[in-house]
């Protein structure tokens, strides 16, 4: 074995570690990603783009975020991991500087149109209350910022970020009787059930 590498080794991980404004990961080879060596900077937006099928995903969620979860849960009591599903370590040969992670994938967060990144993440709470406390001129408690109360949601939308209006001329032709089929919905065409309905 050779003591003189391995202190080496051990000597650049120690300089990584003490060096916390980025990722570190090192060989990772998970599904399509081949040996991979990359340096991710914190405090910062960063982008991965590419073809489908470059390892986008495999990078992101089934490399740093599932270490980071593994890492999060490993923290927690035995009692506590015995509750919790079992994260196995992801191929890769070395993660460094990892923080806990959210992540926000392609699926819809609920069904209710009021759900969104902030949330979820609870960052629309504290964005209120620094609206509230920081802004000038005051125009009233945080609640007031809130677009899923009352005194803070728009009148148009009601907090939804869309209004549903109807084009008149889109949905009715005037030159027509109701009988010769002036509602230009499909749902009322001539001859059909909801037609019927409005000529008995």
């Amino acid at each position: 074995m050779d003591y003189k590498k391995i202190s080496y080794r051990q000597e650049i991980k120690k300089g990584l570690e003490m060096d916390r404004s980025q990722i570190i990961i090192r060989n990772a080879h998970t599904n399509n990603l081949k040996n991979i060596d990359i340096e991710i900077p914190k405090h910062k937006l960063v982008v991965f783009t590419g073809v489908s099928g470059s390892g986008k995903s495999s990078l992101l969620f089934d490399t740093i975020y599932t270490e980071a979860q593994r890492q999060l849960v490993e923290t927690f009591s035995t009692f506590a991991r015995t509750r919790m599903p079992k994260l196995s370590r992801p191929d890769v040969d070395e993660i460094l500087n990892l923080s806990t992670s959210i992540v926000i994938d392609q699926k819809r967060m609920g069904k209710n149109l009021r759900s969104t990144v902030g949330t979820a993440t609870e960052i629309n709470t504290y964005l209120r209350l620094l609206f509230s406390r920081m802004g000038q001129p005051f125009i009233g408690p945080s609640f007031y910022f809130s677009f899923n109360h009352p005194e803070g949601m728009c009148p148009h939308c009601h907090g939804l970020g869309k209004q549903i209006k109807i084009n008149l001329d889109l949905f009715l032709d005037k030159e027509k009787t109701v009988r010769e089929g002036a509602i230009t919905h499909p749902h009322y065409k001539v001859g059909g059930y909801l037609w019927s309905e409005l000529e008995t």
